[in-house]
């Protein structure tokens, strides 16, 4: 019996359970119409980012992958072919001086959110990140907007997004916003190859636009605008981290405390730990390169190959109590490639793990300093996040009021928000 209903409706926990009920970190059953081989744990990474036995290009089911990736998009690709667009992410996403301007762009237009919040009644913070991480995506990818344009452009980002871990009315949602998208970014695409545009030097939008394949020649229009998206969409997608490092913050107060004296490790902990236990990427899956045995499973080639991401992170033997929120695991360490994989495995030079993960962090990094510098009040609110959901996020957006900023910063003044129940 194909499970791809079950694992629908069951969501983040589906592969978990059955890993328990039948004591083994692999099984297989039959997804999407395919015979699978269920994997989770660090041995099963190494082994789905082994590009001798499995292949390097993400199994997606069409629907979702017309509306999260975009046909033809570097997720797709295997081999030399991958490598090669890979690098021209990695030429923005990964480089020191990219994104620090990344950051700068980010902490000037946080700052000035913070100041529409001081001014107003209140705020979802979700919605505000959504707009605020678009504010962001665009300014530095070089893309010109108009200023009432933003909005509409970072929601449909936000919902193609929202749309990938379901078949009913989130991924139509995103399957019309992406036919939106596509054809905005093809024009901003031929608007720079017709020397309209003259975005900065080593932006996303000058890369994207200048870039040359194996063979020498341009991306065609419509391929250079699913990358655009691909960068720019995902930079909108912090918007479920920073609303989760806000759980994480009202949750754990003595993290903004720790946080306010704006310590670079403690930072960086605190995202990675924000990553690693809150969900947002359920799983992944390719096909099996060529025959192999692997812990007593005989793998066809051609077999479907499941990563659980979800199942990976909060794993026991990896994760002593998993469940429990704990950004001193990543203290003065850095993460493991193959137990750490929140947005893929092992090395992203060479391989699927994402290129824009250091992207992530930054921007998490940036909003959750400015988190730890106001005070806001928290309503009362519902601020479960169902894992039967993907992605997931707290169902009322996290809504703050009353937000001002902190009179002294220091760590030892710093107030908690003012908490009325949730």
């Amino acid at each position: 019996m194909d499970r791809s209903v079950t694992f629908l409706a069951e969501g983040y926990t589906f592969f978990v359970r059955r890993f328990q009920r039948w004591g083994s970190d692999a099984f297989e059953i039959r997804l999407l119409g395919r015979r699978a081989l269920c994997t989770r744990g660090r041995e099963a990474a190494q082994l789905f980012y082994d590009g001798s036995r499995v292949r390097q290009a993400r199994m997606v089911p069409r629907p979702i992958r017309r509306t999260l990736f975009g046909e033809g998009a570097v997720h797709l690709l295997d081999g030399e072919e991958h490598r090669h667009r890979k690098a021209m992410f990695l030429s923005v996403t990964a480089d020191p001086a990219a994104l620090a301007v990344l950051s700068e762009i980010a902490a000037e237009r946080w700052e000035a959110a913070a100041d529409r919040w001081e001014a107003g009644a209140g705020v979802a913070l979700f919605d505000e990140a959504v707009v605020t991480l678009g504010e962001i995506a665009f300014s530095w990818a070089g893309i010109p907007l108009e200023p009432t344009e933003v909005a509409s452009r970072a929601w449909d980002l936000a919902r193609i997004v929202d749309g990938f871990g379901t078949f009913g009315f989130r991924q139509v949602r995103g399957r019309l916003a992406r036919r939106r998208a596509e054809p905005w970014a093809r024009r901003v695409v031929r608007a720079v190859r017709a020397g309209q545009l003259d975005p900065p030097v080593g932006s996303p939008l000058q890369v994207v636009a200048s870039h040359r394949d194996l063979d020498g020649e341009l991306l065609d229009p419509r391929t250079a605008a699913v990358e655009l998206l691909n960068i720019v969409r995902p930079t909108v997608a912090v918007a479920w981290f920073i609303t989760f490092a806000a759980m994480a913050l009202h949750t754990h107060p003595e993290w903004r405390t720790r946080l306010a004296d704006n310590d670079e490790d403690l930072l960086e902990a605190f995202a990675h730990e924000v990553r690693r236990l809150y969900p947002f990427t359920p799983a992944l899956a390719d096909r099996a390169r060529r025959d192999f045995r692997w812990r007593g499973h005989r793998i066809r080639r051609g077999r479907m190959v499941v990563l659980d991401v979800y199942g990976t992170c909060h794993h026991p033997d990896l994760w002593p109590d998993p469940q429990r929120f704990d950004p001193e695991r990543f203290i003065s360490r850095e993460p493991d490639p193959f137990a750490f994989v929140p947005q893929g495995g092992g090395d992203p030079a060479t391989g699927h793990r994402c290129a824009g993960e250091r992207v992530t962090v930054e921007l998490l990094k940036v909003a959750t300093r400015l988190l730890t510098r106001l005070n806001y009040d928290i309503p009362r609110q519902d601020l479960r996040y169902p894992l039967t959901r993907m992605p997931t996020r707290p169902r009322s957006g996290f809504l703050i009021a009353n937000v001002r900023r902190m009179v002294q910063l220091h760590a030892s003044h710093a107030a908690p928000p003012s908490l009325r129940g949730s």
